[in-house]
């Protein structure tokens, strides 16, 4: 790994093109290890980038800070400096930062804390607070250990009983949902095979929470070179924004189309649900292509939770408008409650009948 200190020019050159979001590659704690932001570069700084490198499950993509302090790069060779605090903004979007990791002399927080404060609210990243431990009455060196308060913890529907509780409902819902309809997927699936070439399923990298890319399932409803014939018809896009979609496209199949209007070739995303990587109820995961032709940090926090088979924008009429649609979801994570998942899943069975904005 090449190591340099970043001055301001040189991060936007290193940040993804365009100015898009960026996505974790699997480093060598692996691809969902959490991926922190260090702020600071001093004593307690060094401290808490000693204990990252032997947790399994932290991963410090780099450091800022406005005064950094000498040879911080030659003692610390795996936490390069990317910039200072007026960067932080544009690396939480570009480096997928999942939590700002404030390592700051007590004489510095006061002045930096209420600008990350707002930057976490904004892009919805967690920030903890590194302290210093009083010192005690053995002759251990003063600072030798630190304490960690999260300020700014993580969205509710991701810690504590309310994760218990929506994590459950998803187990409960999906799975009870799969065992019942079993015998209408096998139907599908069938109809789909004798109708059209191609596999019964069609997997596709999405991006859910914490910008991590999964392979989300739908019903194929199109022909098996869909994804090559997209080019072909991409002047006739009735999307607005960067999203996609053609009315009466070509590519989808007859059986395809039916399956589009009442919603059923979302039903095998009941599996992504029962295994976490979606939920019942959240933010529509987007494709990886789209993902990357969304510009700054707008809409960061909608993978602040997990993306989910239905939402505000599928019960609301389906507006073919990506900013539409990101507002709905923001509109979601900003005002997420129990309660609101449920009005949810109540409003989709009239929406799926309905087929509105289904295409």
């Amino acid at each position: 790994m090449r190591i340099h200190e970043l001055g301001r020019d040189e991060v936007a050159r290193q940040s993804p093109p365009g100015g898009g979001l960026g996505f974790p590659a699997s480093s060598e704690k692996g691809f969902s290890a959490r991926r922190i932001l260090l702020v600071g570069t001093g004593a307690l700084a060094a401290q808490s980038a000693s204990a990252a490198a032997k947790a399994e499950d932290v991963y410090i993509v780099g450091a800022v800070d406005c005064q950094p302090q000498p040879n911080w790069c030659l003692h610390h060779p795996n936490v390069p400096l990317l910039g200072t605090m007026a960067d932080v903004e544009a690396l939480v979007g570009a480096h997928c930062i999942d939590e700002i990791r404030v390592a700051l002399p007590a004489e510095s927080h006061q002045a930096a804390l209420p600008a990350l404060e707002a930057t976490v609210r904004k892009l919805g990243v967690a920030m903890a607070i590194c302290l210093p431990q009083k010192p005690c009455s053995s002759r251990r060196r003063m600072n030798a250990d630190f304490r960690m308060v999260v300020h700014q913890p993580q969205h509710p529907s991701n810690r504590g009983a309310r994760r218990v509780v929506k994590r459950s409902i998803d187990v409960l819902v999906s799975g009870s949902a799969l065992l019942l309809l079993m015998p209408l997927l096998a139907v599908i699936a069938v109809v789909i095979k004798l109708t059209s070439a191609g596999p019964v399923l069609f997997r596709q990298q999405r991006i859910g929470l914490r910008r991590r890319q999964f392979r989300m399932l739908k019903f194929r409803t199109m022909l098996k070179n869909a994804e090559e014939l997209r080019a072909r018809i991409r002047e006739h896009n009735n999307a607005r924004g960067i999203s996609f979609k053609v009315f009466d496209d070509p590519r989808v199949t007859r059986v395809g189309s039916i399956l589009r209007r009442t919603s059923l070739d979302e039903l095998p995303q009941l599996f992504n649900v029962l295994r976490g990587e979606m939920s019942l109820v959240g933010p529509r995961p987007i494709p990886v292509w789209v993902a990357e032709q969304m510009h700054g940090t707008a809409y960061l926090r909608r993978f602040s939770v997990k993306q989910g088979l239905t939402g505000l924008w599928q019960v609301e009429g389906r507006q073919q408008d990506f900013d539409y649609m990101a507002t709905q979801d923001l509109r979601y994570v900003d005002n997420w409650s129990l309660f609101l998942d449920f009005k949810i899943l109540w409003r989709t069975i009239p929406a799926m009948i309905r087929g509105e904005g289904a295409h």
